[in-house]
């Protein structure tokens, strides 16, 4: 029987962390940032605050990475959608289905998002940290709009960081909007006005349709 590989110092290091992010991410769900304790994450992982404090400075630093895991998640279903999907209609409609489920999926990550940024705002060192990822977020975005663009064979009216950051923000908008009634009563609304907004930003460019709307 073959033995398995000891991991090194490193490899355990990121799995520590990797289960530790996992643990805050499903407890910042259940009872928000504030309402999450080291001891509850720490308890839910299976370590030590010993091991937590060996991978983060502290409770705001593991929100970050948290938010960063989901970022990097959210980037590689799109690209995925961008790059598997070869017929330029069926990857329109996709891409665009995608984007307008977002303001509701997201809708828990946007109230901790709110949560957070009011925390930010109090604290210096955590708000630079947190435009930091922020900055991070509209750069991945801005890239996955030009590859959809360029997928499509045509140029964009816009920047990409101009068209990245208007499709963040509305999704980002919409679900705030949605937070206090649980968004059903104005569902249907909220999905046409985003379908609304990525129609004006990327339908009229796309390949299918023939180039820009008059």
């Amino acid at each position: 029987m073959k033995r398995k590989r000891r991991l090194t110092r490193q490899e355990s290091q990121e799995v520590t962390r990797a289960r530790l992010i996992k643990a805050a991410e499903q407890a910042f769900i259940r009872h928000g940032f504030d309402g999450s304790s080291v001891e509850q994450i720490t308890e839910a992982a299976g370590f030590s605050r010993g091991a937590f404090y060996s991978n983060f400075a502290d409770k705001n630093e593991l929100f970050l990475a948290v938010l960063d895991k989901r970022r990097l998640e959210l980037a590689t279903a799109l690209d995925e959608i961008i790059h598997r999907t070869p017929d330029a209609d069926r990857r329109l409609e996709a891409v665009r289905d995608w984007f307008v489920n977002q303001w509701w999926r997201q809708r828990d990550w946007i109230a901790l998002r709110i949560e957070f940024s009011r925390r930010a705002m109090r604290n210096r060192a955590v708000r630079d940290r947190l435009a930091n990822l922020q900055q991070h977020e509209l750069e991945t975005y801005a890239r996955l709009v030009a590859e959809y663009f360029s997928a499509a064979g045509v140029e964009p009216v816009e920047q990409p960081e101009t068209v990245a950051m208007a499709l963040l923000a509305v999704w980002l908008g919409l679900g705030s909007m949605a937070m206090a009634e649980g968004g059903r009563s104005l569902e249907r609304a909220y999905t046409e006005a985003a379908g609304l907004v990525f129609n004006r930003l990327a339908l009229p460019y796309s390949a299918s349709c023939g180039g820009p709307h008059a």
